[in-house]
């Protein structure tokens, strides 16, 4: 039987496993009817903030008899991707059809030395909803394409509660405040071309490819980028792939982290075949 590992946090590859084996085997939620302790991944404070969330889509769609899986708590676009902080994605919910996504951002309180703001976080759920779209579009670009995004965010100061309109209609609601309706039509293209190859070199490894002329269709570049503060440009720390040291100095490899080049070389001749350039489609 095919395991599926629901604690990575490529989004990617999640996607894709979504349509090969089904949104039910990509459900996060047994993850968060376990204590904190069991999800080291997470700090107990994230752990039940995101437990709080998913509680309340899940009576939600029992209301409405439609089923809305979280099928992540955390991601990055692909793996290795997320160099900083303002890079990371939250929690991702789709329906059955995984053609509409709810995103929900979860942010530490407001404050007013400037690090936590509500025009931050606005900014960077924008940012983030137009991004999973961007790689909707590029993935699902065949059947059943993606036909919106929803986003928003919550803080602690509301109990980490969900706005009511956000799930009140399926009808685009208007873009304000702290709900932001992405569709097809209206996304920022915002991958970023070390993105888009580095997403292809994974889907290689399966047999999979993008025809050339997706790239143009979500290809960004850095004015996407939200303003924001510097705490949200802090970079990622991130573990070695070979001597597995933790350190924010990464080099160019496509899918995996690498603290120096003697590092690297070191890993070469096993990862080689996996981080080859993919050739144009």
């Amino acid at each position: 039987m095919m395991m599926v590992n629901t604690s990575s946090t490529c989004a990617t590859t999640r996607l894709t496993q979504c349509r090969d084996f089904g949104v039910y085997m990509n459900d996060v939620t047994k993850k968060f009817l376990r204590d904190p302790e069991q999800a080291p991944d997470l700090s107990e404070a994230d752990f039940m903030a995101r437990k709080n969330v998913i509680e309340q889509v899940s009576e939600w769609s029992e209301g409405i008899g439609a089923e809305w899986p979280p099928i992540l708590y955390l991601y990055e676009i692909v793996k290795a991707s997320a160099k900083r902080e303002r890079d990371w994605g939250h929690l991702i919910f789709t329906d059955l059809t995984t053609t509409r996504f709810l995103l929900v951002m979860i942010f530490p309180e407001e404050c007013d030395c400037g690090n936590f703001s509500h025009h931050d976080y606005g900014a960077l759920t924008k940012y983030q909803a137009d991004r999973f779209m961007s790689l909707l579009k590029y993935l699902y670009h065949t059947e059943n394409k993606p036909a919106w995004v929803r986003a928003t965010y919550v803080t602690k100061k509301n109990g980490f509660t969900l706005d009511p309109p956000f799930l009140q209609t399926f009808d685009p609601p208007t873009n304000s405040g702290k709900i932001f309706h992405v569709t097809a039509d209206t996304f920022v293209p915002s991958l970023l071309s070390n993105e888009l190859e580095s997403i292809d070199a994974l889907l290689k490894q399966s047999g999979k490819s993008v025809p050339k002329t997706m790239r143009y269709q979500v290809l960004g570049d850095k004015d996407t980028r939200p303003d924001v503060s510097a705490v949200w440009k802090a970079k990622n720390a991130r573990q070695c792939a070979q001597c597995e040291k933790i350190s924010t100095k990464d080099l160019m490899c496509r899918l995996t982290h690498y603290c120096s080049r003697e590092c690297q070389t070191l890993a070469w001749p096993s990862h080689k075949v996996f981080c080859k350039k993919v050739p144009k489609a």
